[in-house]
């Protein structure tokens, strides 16, 4: 019998129609990718339009050389460049504003984010604030409807391989009430640099942890409840390259092909971000680095276990074909034996990069757990779990977190 000859034409219709979503594709602005790429950021910033730029970034940065390095090439080509290098690790409403007086006191028309996830956030928020007016809590709570009347050049030049912020649509910033996720089609960069050469003098302790970041990113990808066929590629790939080459960059900082691989890995699991989403993972994060004042990586690792295993009965297949993609399951081993893998793998490099296990040591107290859990609820990431997570499941996660 020939299986499907005389299949029902409208069956198969509706089959397609369950296994093809509908979907938007849309592909970043323009970047330039690769060791060197950053010595044609004056050129790059003159055929945006520039004249007067500022160049925002941290403290870390700036003592590395890159702040004036970087500086350097924009003045070699007739650029003004103002500097601000107040950016902390959590980016706060204060640096925001810092960067937003600057930027209208010294009449810049481009900026220049040089630094982390926190550097490139920080800026997006001062471009939220120069296009709206709005505070960051109105931004949050009434959405963003508004778009610049005037061209932002705003160019990403990420200096670790970590967030994706230098291709998402998204910043996550703190006010003194509490931490927020901003989203608009218009805090994509208009230009981004790749340069591995600026991140081989980053320490192994940052690798490892802006790297567990890419992992973390790409898992919630490749599990998001919203399908989409682009961004389960650009995930697929941005968790073969991070699985591969991220404990050779903790290795070695000098090795360029783990750290150019590891940049492109952040690159494009931020597009996957932009186009699926993460999980609960995520979404249980954010709330606890509202409460307290510890890093994104750091709340990532010790969340990271309890949510896999939380979604075992959802997601145990798409753990398994992750765990076969970067090779520490067997093809034919049951899809549970290799989520079980999986768990144990990402775990292991937590551990081995010396990263924490438990909530406590990041200040998270019991009292606090009925507000996370509040909070883990306004997460689009919690929302795009496998398994649904509603706040009751979230407090338990975070009681057994603690």
């Amino acid at each position: 019998m020939q299986r499907g000859k005389h299949a029902n034409p409208a069956r198969r219709n509706r089959m397609a129609e369950r296994d093809i979503a509908a979907v938007d594709i849309t592909w970043p602005h323009q970047a330039n990718f690769g060791p060197g790429a950053i010595a044609a950021i004056g050129k790059r910033m003159r055929a945006l339009g520039a004249n007067r730029v500022l160049l925002a970034s941290d403290a870390g940065v700036a003592a590395a050389g890159l702040v004036e390095r970087v500086a350097g090439l924009l003045r070699a080509v007739g650029l003004h460049v103002a500097i601000d290098t107040g950016v902390s690790p959590n980016p706060r409403e204060a640096e925001v504003e810092a960067i937003l007086a600057l930027w209208e006191a010294e009449g810049c028309d481009a900026i220049v984010a040089l630094g982390g996830g926190s550097t490139i956030d920080a800026v997006k928020g001062a471009c939220l604030r120069r296009f709206t007016g709005r505070s960051l809590d109105s931004l949050f709570d009434e959405g963003i409807q508004e778009s610049p009347c005037e061209p932002l050049r705003f160019v990403a030049v990420p200096t670790t391989s970590g967030t994706g912020s230098e291709t998402t649509l998204g910043a996550v910033l703190k006010t003194p009430r509490r931490k927020l996720v901003l989203r608009s089609e218009h805090l994509r960069p208009a230009l981004t640099i790749l340069d591995p050469e600026l991140v081989v003098s980053l320490p192994p302790r940052a690798t490892a942890a802006t790297g567990f970041d890419v992992l973390m990113h790409a898992l919630g990808v490749l599990t998001s409840n919203r399908p989409h066929p682009i961004g389960e590629m650009v995930g697929a790939e941005a968790m073969r390259l991070a699985a591969a080459h991220l404990p050779r960059a903790v290795e070695d900082g000098r090795d360029i092909e783990a750290r150019s691989a590891m940049m492109l890995a952040s690159y494009l699991a931020g597009h996957g971000i932009t186009l699926k989403g993460v999980d609960a993972i995520h979404g249980l994060s954010t709330p606890v680095e509202s409460l307290t004042d510890c890093t994104h990586a750091d709340s990532l690792a010790v969340i990271c276990p309890h949510v896999m295993r939380f979604n075992l009965p959802a997601a145990g297949g798409r753990y398994a074909r992750i765990a076969r993609m970067i090779g520490v399951a067997a093809e034919g081993e049951p899809d549970m034996t290799a989520a079980e893998r999986l768990m144990a793998h990402l775990t292991g490099l937590r551990d081995r990069f010396g990263m924490p296990s438990r909530l406590g040591a990041l200040g998270v107290q019991p009292s606090m757990i009925p507000e996370l859990a509040r909070q883990a609820q306004l997460s689009a990431a919690t929302h795009g779990n496998a398994r649904p997570l509603d706040a009751a499941a979230a407090s338990a996660l975070y009681e057994e977190m603690v």
